[in-house]
């Protein structure tokens, strides 16, 4: 019987030799071929990761192949070709945490609609990490990786000239379908195009990769974006904006990933699936050249595997291309959740649930649990001016920074050429004064009389003052209409430290992580990870200063993603060849759903007791660790 594997493969080309004659005995065996093939795909695999006797002898073939072939230059190129589509996909969202203040004053949003750019970010990458791995088993992991980040590369660039939200999160949304195929496809690519006594060791330089498009975000942010809220407001005067630039210097990884892969060869593992032997057999001489093997590859077309292992898969009747893509997403899921592999797929399945869950909700936590320390720490510096001595005459031409003025007379007062920052007048009385070219961050005039004044190259608005009584005022050239309160206090520089902090630990951290997968089981490593994951969780009940807060998401962060390593290693020794890809990007598509609802959980968790969320980040890494006991080891099994 044919190998299940093949029906996700292209079919056969015809032979044009057969009679005109005799089509319908061919067409009767073509039947005979599909009804078998039916058959087949019902059949439960024997042995690891379903792989059945025919494909005992594949796989051996292919391992036989790359041990000739040798481990070497050739996997590190690619390792690290690889390693660029997986840092823009980093970089795809920690673009956004720098962009955001920049987008809210261009774009004129709140920050309801700030929440939508970064879920319409997590909710393209789920949906498109699912069809990027179908296409992966369906296309090829090279072409299917070149179209995706093609697509990534293309509505990135768009974005960053989009004038409008709507039309600026619809870019958005495409970029982040096409980065999303980074991850399903990556470590496929690349773990079955190295032995399997070294494909961990590749894997940990690979994922090392990823967090370098955080620190190259970070950097490129720093170089081209202003830190202060000020700044900002200035540089957005111009037309083309700081930010535009930083979008599209954010882009050459993923460049660079498209042009590196134009060199790269397929997949042989993925040729040799699909019955392109004469293909696969070209690559293997190819790593073997590039390695520099002193000795002369062995292997012929004589004894390559014959194609007689594999089955055409059926064509779909259906021209309705939504028709037929819905068919496609419910067949590769039907395949995962298939009795063969429905145990796995439930344990990997809920593992990443859990762990994109942690990931995020720590980074959210942190960033929103120093943000609401600076603003305490903001608060506690505020100057309090009541029933001063009536300011007359006097000219205001620097900003005033984190005032509240009460009952306070203000006449004949020039406000020139400055920002008020965090400012109130409360029950003032400001009379024939003029405000030029004044731009106002989160100030207010509350149950104020306003009389004779004259408002000339303001952003100030109705909505800037509360209650007041406005007589006999000139408001002209008005600098903004938007009624956005824009935070001149956006805390970059946090930022910068933050990021550069967990992402500089995290490359080192899973390059190790590679090498200590190398010589042990996966379980054992998983569990110990998440353990040491769940008492860095606890430090965040004594989380009260910065320098906490960021130590435990640093120690978090780099844990849980070690345990992604892992695991993910897993899913690509869990299941066949031509469902390698579908799989992981199923499973990364629940990590991506995960730490969508992560964001406003542990953002309201922020507001509560600390204990609160200490107990709860505690109490899922312990579940997460205890379900890693039961992952199955496949450390030995051969792609």
């Amino acid at each position: 019987m044919c190998e299940e594997s093949a029906c996700l493969v292209p079919p056969l080309e015809p032979s044009q030799n057969g009679p005109t004659e005799s089509r319908p005995f061919f067409f009767a065996i073509k039947i005979l071929i599909y009804l078998n093939s039916i058959l087949a795909s019902f059949s439960v695999s024997s042995g690891s990761g379903g792989v059945s006797h025919n494909g005992e002898a594949l796989v051996g073939f292919h391992e036989d192949a790359l041990s000739q072939a040798a481990m070497g230059k050739a996997q590190l190129l690619l390792a690290v070709v690889l390693g660029l589509g997986l840092a823009a996909d980093c970089s795809e969202l920690t673009i956004l945490s720098y962009i955001l203040p920049a987008a809210e004053l261009h774009l004129c949003i709140g920050e309801h609609r700030k929440g939508w750019l970064v879920s319409i970010t997590l909710l393209a990458m789920a949906g498109g990490s699912f069809a990027w791995g179908i296409l992966g088993d369906h296309l090829g992991r090279r072409r299917a990786l070149i179209s995706a980040l093609s697509v990534a590369v293309l509505f990135s660039a768009v974005a960053s000239v989009m004038p409008t939200y709507g039309t600026f999160m619809t870019a958005r949304f495409c970029s982040g379908l096409g980065v999303s195929g980074a991850f399903p496809l990556t470590f496929s690519y690349l773990t079955e195009t190295c032995s399997r006594s070294t494909r961990s060791r590749y894997a940990g330089v690979l994922h090392a990769m990823w967090p370098l498009g955080a620190v190259f975000t970070s950097i490129i942010a720093h170089l081209t974006m202003p830190t202060m809220g000020a700044d900002i407001v200035q540089d957005n005067r111009e037309h083309w904006s700081s930010w535009h630039r930083f979008l599209i210097l954010s882009i050459l990884p993923t460049l660079a990933c498209i042009i590196g892969l134009i060199w790269a060869s397929e997949s042989p593992r993925y040729l040799l699936e699909a019955s392109r032997e004469v293909e696969a057999l070209a690559v293997y001489q190819r790593l073997h050249r590039l390695n520099k093997a002193r000795t002369q590859y062995g292997l012929t077309e004589l004894e390559l595997p014959g194609r007689s292992a594999y089955r055409d898969r059926p064509l779909s009747p259906s021209r309705n291309v939504l028709r037929h893509g819905v068919d496609t997403f419910r067949e590769a899921f039907q395949r995962v959740s298939s009795p063969t592999h429905f145990r796995t797929t439930l344990l990997l399945a809920t593992l990443h649930l859990l762990l994109g869950f942690l990931y995020m909700g720590v980074s959210t936590f942190s960033t929103n649990a120093i943000r609401e320390l600076r603003e305490a720490e903001y608060q506690l510096q505020k100057q309090y001016v009541a029933n001063a001595t009536p300011y007359n005459g006097v000219t205001f031409n620097d900003t005033i920074d984190n005032v509240q003025y009460t009952g306070v007379i203000f006449r004949n007062v020039t406000f020139a050429h400055m920002n008020l920052n965090h400012v109130d007048f409360v029950n003032c009385t400001i009379e024939e004064s003029e405000f030029i070219n004044v731009k106002a961050s989160v100030s207010y005039f509350r149950e104020s009389l306003i009389r004779d004044c004259r408002f000339i190259d303001t952003d100030l608005t109705d909505h800037h003052f509360v209650g007041c009584n406005l007589v006999n005022n000139t408001f002209l050239s008005l600098i903004s209409d938007c009624t956005v309160d824009f935070d001149y206090n956006i805390y970059l520089e946090d930022l910068y430290d933050e990021t550069l902090a967990w992402s500089g630990f995290m490359i080192p951290s899973l390059f190790f992580m590679g090498l200590i997968l190398e010589t042990t089981t996966r379980p054992p490593v998983v569990v110990v990870t998440l353990v040491l994951a769940a008492l860095a969780a606890a430090g965040i009940f004594f989380a009260s200063t910065s320098f906490i807060v960021m130590a435990v998401e640093l120690i978090m962060k780099i844990l849980v993603m070690c345990a992604v390593n892992a695991v993910t290693l897993v899913v690509v020794e869990g299941y066949p060849c031509h469902l390698r890809c579908t799989a992981h990007g199923m499973m990364r598509s629940l990590f991506h759903l995960a730490s969508l609802c992560a964001i406003p959980i542990y953002g309201m968790l922020v507001h509560t007791m600390l204990l609160f969320p200490a107990v709860i980040t505690v109490s899922l890494t312990i579940f997460a660790a205890l379900l890693s006991t039961r992952i199955q080891d496949n450390s030995k099994v051969l792609l």
